[in-house]
């Protein structure tokens, strides 16, 4: 005999899982007993939207979905928006909590009226959403749920389980436990060769290579696509990683601010093929209302057959590595040349770009209150090529990494965007050193997300993760700031009392370094990256500062 709680322990550990994310209660202890059992690691987070965070990164970098935890009520909840930032990015990721008994009486505790309200509150935030009130149901729901999460287009699923069935004995015989694994299933090879037809019969075309490129593991595939037809490659704004940006076919992002080269790039095409890009998607709009009136657009996504808000003379689904794969044969077989011109004129607005943005640089680089811009330039110079970035909402972990820093190796900038939560980085950056321990991470965040997640420096801590957090402490709002001296709104409610970060991080057991000076920003990354612990690095930053989209775009 045993509980619930060990039951889905043991399925958990049929799923190859080997951490799970979580704070846990009275109702989930006794699944943390079954996976301490089985040799899992229980991550302790220090707020449920942080679990729900690290699920979320796991699943980004492993390819696998990652697991949080929760009790019913306000654990569910609070997670809630970390499951739908999941959702957006397309990741993996299986949210299990303990929710009431379906006869549980009205005000009961962590519970409405609604025996149900978790599984309607999760259900369009999730590709999935189920509730189990019976005991034989739990190996199948959650075996079932993290095959809904890591199949077609990546995403979270949530799977609610009786509290009295978590906490009690169960008898489950051994086939409860038996589950087929769902197979994956490829394009069709003939499809996708027909879907391409349009980009051999132009020398005027463009890549757009979006977030699902990365989910699949799948960007060495792409960048031999577009080395073999020799065209420009443009990415959504907020995925600027999805592909190699010091390689010379990068032409930058659109969305939000766009590129001059990305625009050039797909305003001149014929034929764009999109890869890894939903296209009933807000990204999707965003390259059709970029490209020409007379563009014809190609998608290979992951997802099942949708009908396209932009105009699309093919779309193919399913597998996204194995369609990515079929693609680059079928161009390595011939697709002719990209048009000189096209291309060089697209190369030159890029090149304008980088040396207005140098000139940007030295005209800046010696101010303070420190300039943003000068904080990238010297995190690029002082990180290695494969460093992973974690960003926030905002203009700390999104404007500026956006902006201004290259991304030199895919699938590393993970951000809160496009959900847009504030707080993410601090436990998005402590997962991504439990994934990979030995790899460089920093975590890109503003005093104002830094205040809404530094308790996950205990966890830090607690984990012995050495992430440098690198906090652009201007004492704002500064986005929500900016926006309303732009627009002639009062300046209300986006002061943040100065906060002497640094000092807080030393309350935590973390290293906190100060920087008030330009000349003191390189050595102090330097020492932050090769030290052997976690570091914060707390930046004074100029709050006017001008983007660069904004200064030379």
């Amino acid at each position: 005999m045993s509980t619930g709680g060990t039951a889905v322990a043991r399925v958990l550990v049929d799923n190859d899982v080997s951490s799970v994310f979580a704070l846990l209660g009275n109702q989930t202890v006794s699944t943390a007993d079954g996976l301490h059992e089985r040799g899992v690691e229980v991550v302790s987070a220090r707020h449920e939207y942080n679990a729900a965070v690290m699920a979320d990164t796991y699943g980004r970098l492993t390819g696998t979905a990652g697991v949080a935890l929760t009790v019913a009520g306000p654990g569910a909840t609070n997670a809630l928006t970390g499951v739908a930032q999941a959702y957006t990015a397309a990741s993996p990721m299986v949210c299990i909590s303990a929710v009431l008994e379906e006869d549980a009486p009205t005000e009961a505790l962590h519970g409405v009226d609604d025996p149900h309200f978790l599984e309607t509150a999760f259900e369009p935030a999730t590709k999935w959403s189920t509730q189990v009130h019976t005991p034989d149901r739990i190996p199948a729901a959650i075996n079932r749920g993290f095959d809904v999460a890591t199949s077609g287009r990546p995403g979270p699923v949530f799977i609610g389980i009786d509290e009295a069935l978590l906490m009690n004995e169960l008898d489950l015989p051994d086939g409860a436990f038996d589950w087929d694994r769902q197979a994956a299933v490829g394009p069709d090879p003939d499809g996708v060769a027909n879907a391409l037809s349009p980009l051999s019969q132009t020398d005027r075309r463009a890549l757009y290579v979006g977030k699902g490129v990365s989910r699949a593991f799948a960007w060495d595939s792409v960048v031999e696509t577009a080395e073999s037809l020799g065209c420009p490659v443009v990415c959504p704004r907020h995925y600027p990683d999805s592909f190699p940006n010091d390689h010379e076919l990068f032409a930058g992002t659109v969305g939000m601010a766009d590129h001059p080269a990305a625009v050039s790039a797909l305003e001149g095409a014929d034929t764009v093929l999109s890869i890894g890009v939903r296209p009933s998607s807000h990204e999707a709009s965003v390259l059709g209302d970029r490209a020409g009136a007379n563009t014809e657009f190609v998608y290979l996504h992951a997802g099942p057959q949708e009908f396209p808000q932009t105009s699309a003379t093919a779309v193919v689904g399913g597998r996204l590595d194995k369609s990515i794969e079929t693609a680059r044969r079928v161009v390595e077989d011939g697709a002719g040349e990209t048009a000189d011109g096209y291309l060089s004129a697209v190369q030159q607005r890029r090149t304008r770009v980088r040396d207005d943005t140098a000139a940007y640089l030295e005209a800046v680089k010696d101010q303070t209150p420190i300039h943003p811009l000068l904080v990238m330039a010297r995190l690029r110079e002082v990180a290695p090529d494969d460093v992973i970035v974690t960003g926030d909402a905002g203009a700390a972990g999104g404007a500026w990494p956006n902006d201004a820093f290259e991304y030199r190796t895919p699938n590393t900038f993970h951000h809160s965007r496009l959900y847009d939560s504030m707080g993410f980085p601090v436990p998005a950056g402590n997962a991504a050193k439990l994934v990979d321990p030995d790899r460089a991470v920093v975590n890109l965040i503003g005093d104002g997300g830094f205040l809404m997640c530094n308790m996950e420096l205990a966890t830090a801590v607690a984990t012995d993760t050495d992430a440098v957090t690198v906090v652009m402490n201007d004492a704002k709002y500064g986005m929500i700031w900016n926006y309303q001296r732009a627009s002639g709104h009062n300046e209300v409610a986006t002061d943040i009392p100065a906060v002497d970060i640094a000092m807080m991080a030393e309350a935590y057991g973390v290293r906190g370094v100060r920087v008030e000076e330009p000349d003191d920003v390189k050595p102090a990354l330097e020492a932050a990256f090769s030290a052997d612990e976690h570091v914060v690095v707390d930046i004074v930053t100029d709050p006017a500062a001008e983007y660069v989209s904004r200064t030379i775009w």
